[in-house]
């Protein structure tokens, strides 16, 4: 499975807001993701969108977290970025002989998607901050 640069930046820039604990400017938050500000606005548009976070007009304004680091997992995250989260698919329909054995492929594509979903919302953010213990 490969996320798209998007899923990244906004995984990147919900791990920062979780840590940071507070409302950060969008422009600082831009910089410290490394991206520009009208890229910034999109990822957290989506973001928005799938409630993650919020945003504050004003001259203390900009984004933070709308739910606990606790309530955020990157199945969530990844969901809401992209849609979907699959690993794999069979292509156009296959030949009579090997259909018996693309049909296995496909249940085992579905059991690699369960255990997918199930480990990625075992990682919360509050998860990711803790790594800081580890290293």
């Amino acid at each position: 499975m490969q996320l798209n640069r998007s899923t990244d930046y906004a995984i990147q820039m919900l791990v920062y807001l979780a840590k940071a604990g507070k409302t950060v400017s969008s422009s600082k938050l831009a910089a410290a993701i490394d991206v520009s500000h009208r890229y910034l606005l999109q990822i957290s548009a989506k973001l928005r969108a799938a409630e993650f976070i919020r945003a504050a007009h004003g001259p203390s304004g900009g984004l933070a977290l709308d739910k606990a680091p606790e309530e955020i997992s990157l199945y969530d995250v990844i969901l809401g970025m992209e849609g979907i989260i699959k690993t794999g698919e069979i292509c156009g329909v296959p030949s009579d002989e090997v259909s018996k054995e693309m049909l296995m492929l496909k249940n085992e594509y579905r059991k690699v998607d369960c255990m997918l979903e199930r480990v990625l919302k075992e990682i919360t953010l509050a998860r990711i901050l803790e790594a800081d213990l580890y290293l």
